[in-house]
């Protein structure tokens, strides 16, 4: 997204406002939806000690799934705070008429989702 140049319309620069709301928004929904996730990941040690007591096999530690699951919890928290200073740093360079695009924020998400995964996955081979 480009500034509009000087002396721009107004209807140019309220799209570059509801354009970066909307990629906030973009961003608390990500949030929302790892939250969710890690809240899932967190309660599936507590299935699988459930499954483990029906089937009177010892119990697994459920801590790994707790660990990886608040971690989880834990990056959505820092991804909508980074979310919302990076909407008010954008919000000021469009007022400014110099916006100058980020990714740190797109680099953290990937970031998390690859740690994440592979925490996951390790997990899954442990426990399976």
């Amino acid at each position: 997204m480009t500034a509009p140049a000087a002396g721009g319309s107004e209807s140019a620069r309220a799209r570059e406002h509801l354009a970066n709301e909307r990629t906030l928004l973009a961003w608390v929904r990500t949030a929302v939806a790892l939250m969710g996730l890690g809240f899932v990941v967190a309660r599936f040690g507590l299935f699988l000690r459930q499954l483990a007591l029906e089937r009177a096999a010892p119990a697994e530690p459920g801590h790994a799934s707790a660990v990886i699951g608040a971690a989880l919890v834990a990056a959505s928290v820092l991804i909508t705070a980074v979310s919302t200073v990076r909407f008010f740093r954008a919000r000021a360079q469009i007022e400014q008429g110099r916006f100058q695009p980020e990714a740190f924020t797109e680099v953290l998400v990937v970031g998390v989702t690859v740690v994440a995964g592979l925490a996951l996955l390790a997990y899954l081979i442990v426990t399976g």
